[in-house]
């Protein structure tokens, strides 16, 4: 499924070209065969332009099916599926000493990089354009939420808002979307009981139909458990 929302990610403008064509096909052949339908004498002429235009017409209605089922799986399934859920780390119960004689070897392991953490600068919240007005900065929030703000500049691309631990910069998207949006819902009804409770970093990111992101508009809320 993951990997078919990306070919559809990739390709979506050549998916829409496509099945406009195909569309526009069958559209002037139902045209041709309703003119043929309306100048047919004999019986047998005209059953075979009835069903020469009844074909064409569901060819429109599959093209224009597609393209739907395509723009829904890019704009709603797409930014769901790549929210994924903060790890949260597993005993080792190898590297855990026993009280017995017999104790487990363990083979040399690199140490890993630490992530930083994420830093907060007031200069990428932009009023109007790149901006997260609720919640706001240092709120508690928990169960179904909105996440409001603009997510608008010039030669839109498209927006994304992701979430991190306070204490590392591992930001993960939970909504993307192709639509600007101004002083609105950039997140509508987002569930927080998906992520566990704790401190994080809220961000939005706006790119341009370039592929070029402005600053970050990040700011810090406590996620609470559910009441």
């Amino acid at each position: 499924m993951q990997s078919l929302l990306g070919f559809l990610q990739t390709y979506e403008t050549l998916i829409y070209i496509f099945l406009g064509v195909a569309f526009l096909l069958y559209a002037l052949r139902s045209a041709q065969a309703y003119r043929r339908l309306q100048d047919a004498i004999f019986g047998l002429e005209r059953q075979h332009a009835e069903q020469r235009f009844r074909r064409n017409v569901w060819g429109m209605g599959l093209a224009f099916l597609a393209a739907l089922v395509v723009f829904s799986l890019v704009t709603y399934v797409a930014p769901y599926r790549s929210a994924v859920l903060l790890p949260t780390p597993t005993a080792n119960v190898l590297a855990t000493p026993g009280t017995g004689t017999l104790q487990a070897t363990l083979l040399p392991q690199e140490t890993p990089t630490p992530i930083p953490p994420p830093t907060i600068n007031p200069k990428g919240c932009v009023p109007g354009k790149v901006e997260i007005t609720q919640p706001q900065n240092g709120k508690t929030i928990s169960g179904e939420v909105n996440i409001e703000g603009s997510a608008l500049i010039p030669n839109f691309g498209f927006y994304k808002v992701d979430i991190a631990p306070v204490n590392q910069a591992l930001f993960l998207t939970i909504f993307a979307s192709h639509t600007p949006v101004k002083e609105n819902a950039l997140v509508a009804k987002w569930d927080t009981a998906t992520i566990p409770p704790g401190d994080y970093v809220l961000q939005l990111v706006v790119v341009d139909n370039q592929g070029k992101a402005l600053a970050p508009c990040r700011i810090r809320i406590h996620i609470a458990p559910p009441s």
